[in-house]
């Protein structure tokens, strides 16, 4: 073992690992920044909320959301809460991870929204309803994000607009996070199928 860090009470997600730096977010309502070298702690934030969901980072922007109702866009290099997001309506936790692109931020809440998000401002761009929770991630591939939803349906939607290209009945409630390589998206439901979709 190198190093050991301690923090003040749960850790439920993954560590996201940038270059020297590990990303942590965990029930002490903290955002922690570890040296990956020495394990010491670079940068502290205060999420205001335990959270359970995986840091997405992009640049030196880092985006988490919490049990508080409250998705944070984080400039992680300060560090400083840039922007925070609470739905207007509906609003409910967010245990979904954000997959992230240059001009979006995607992540689903407990409010059964897959919510598409400006990253520079957290500014609302569209949602999708569905009709259960959507906690597992969100995947994108090109130009689509594909997700599942605990109403036991596959999405695939445009990621510029949140239009709808498809959606599959897997019977089963979906609240993993689906999985892209290949070609290939290969997700599992809570009724024990894993299902494969792609060209032949």
């Amino acid at each position: 073992m190198l190093w050991k860090y301690h923090s003040e009470n749960q850790i439920r997600c993954f560590p996201t690992l940038v270059a020297d730096r590990a990303f942590v977010a965990g029930c002490d309502e903290r955002l922690h920044v570890i040296d990956v070298a020495t394990g010491r702690q670079s940068a502290d934030v205060n999420l205001e909320a335990p959270t359970g969901s995986t840091p997405a980072v992009l640049g030196d922007m880092l985006f988490v959301g919490t049990e508080g109702k409250t998705f944070f866009g984080v400039r992680w290099s300060k560090p400083e809460i840039v922007w925070r997001y609470q739905p207007a309506e509906h609003s409910a936790p967010f245990r979904s991870s954000a997959a992230v692109t240059p001009q979006r931020v995607l992540v689903g809440a407990q409010d059964k929204l897959l919510h598409a998000l400006d990253p520079k401002t957290g500014t609302l761009q569209w949602t999708f309803a569905t009709r259960g929770r959507v906690d597992g991630s969100p995947v994108v591939v090109g130009d689509r994000v594909f997700f599942g939803s605990a109403d036991g349906r596959v999405y695939a939607l445009d990621v510029a607009t949140g239009k709808e290209r498809w959606r599959f009945e897997a019977g089963g409630p979906i609240v993993s996070s689906p999985a892209a390589a290949a070609g290939r998206l290969v997700v599992g439901t809570s009724s024990g199928e894993v299902y494969c979709f792609g060209g032949r």
